[in-house]
């Protein structure tokens, strides 16, 4: 299969918008930021990353987004050019669109230009295969051996880096936990490195499984991992300890009510993907169920909140 690659070059004051609209219309957003950007953000960036400055933007950020060759592009093209000559865009002059086309089979060599090993959490690294013969392990770390494929989440954006750094926080051995809309299933494979063996992961998303199941046997942890295709908690109708929902704020919405009823009493709900003016809808939803609200995390303009079924 051929898929189409739009990137859009901009400030980076316009990701958070970008990204919920990119979202509406694709099923996963890419945001790669400038190295600039990266030296600001992480401490000690010389000495963890060692990064090629020709993969990534000069300035500001690129946001790319895929399209597969049987979505109509015109469409999703006027769709994106109407969003960036009706939204209060800064710098829209500067913005640049541009479009092209790989195979699925180059997806891994995309890939590998961009992804590189990074600890995401205090025993957490993130390591793609390629990377394994080169890595050095050191006591204490938990290696989440990965390969993105044609899923999200990768463990670099903030959702996904909060999520894990409350699963490494709550997750124990004997607890029994579904990952709801998994990607990659970076999630579901930290549980099981933190000793979790009941583990149960859903998305709606084919390609997200077939990649979620690569991703789990390259950790050695598919034969603990009941893996299927699911709409959120529509069709459960088992109890959980832990519930973890990395989506976005609307989607997180519709499921507050079910996830209440599908956690057992003293349960945690994890959620994220959840922009920083959607966090008092949420919460509210959350504690109008029944949910103490524990902990919020924040980053870059994303929050992760932990909830406890009480």
């Amino acid at each position: 299969m051929k898929w189409n690659e739009v990137s859009i070059h901009t400030k980076e004051s316009n990701e958070e918008s970008f990204s919920i609209f990119l979202n509406k219309i694709s099923k996963g957003v890419s945001v790669e930021h400038s190295l600039d950007i990266l030296k600001r953000k992480i401490d000690d960036f010389d000495d963890k990353y060692r990064l090629d400055p020709k993969d990534y933007p000069e300035s500001d950020i690129r946001i790319v987004v895929y399209f597969d060759e049987t979505v109509d592009l015109d469409d999703k093209m006027d769709a994106i050019h109407s969003f960036i000559d009706e939204e209060p865009l800064d710098a829209k002059a500067d913005i640049k669109v541009a479009v092209k086309q790989i195979d699925e089979a180059d997806w891994e060599n995309e890939w590998k230009k961009y992804f590189h090993s990074f600890r995401v959490s205090e025993h957490f690294v993130i390591v793609p295969s390629w990377e394994l013969d080169e890595y050095e392990f050191l006591e204490g770390n938990k290696l989440i051996k990965l390969d993105p494929g044609m899923a999200f989440g990768t463990g670099d954006h903030p959702t996904t880096s909060m999520c894990l750094k409350l699963v490494e926080r709550i997750v124990r051995p004997e607890h029994k936990i579904i990952d709801v809309g998994t990607g990659s299933g970076i999630l579901t494979i930290g549980a099981h490195l933190l000793g979790a063996r009941d583990l149960k992961a859903t998305d709606i998303d084919d390609l997200s499984i077939k990649v979620a199941r690569e991703n789990f046997e390259l950790n050695g942890c598919a034969e603990d991992i009941v893996l299927e295709t699911g709409d959120l908690l529509k069709d459960e109708t088992e109890q959980y300890d832990i519930i973890i929902a990395n989506i976005l704020a609307h989607i997180v919405d519709d499921m507050i009510d079910d996830a209440y009823s599908r956690l057992n009493d003293g349960g945690r709900f994890i959620a994220s993907g959840i922009i920083t003016e959607a966090q008092e809808g949420i919460t509210s939803h959350m504690s109008a169920a029944g949910f103490k609200i524990e902990e919020v995390l924040k980053e870059n303009g994303w929050v992760s909140i932990l909830a406890q079924k009480v």
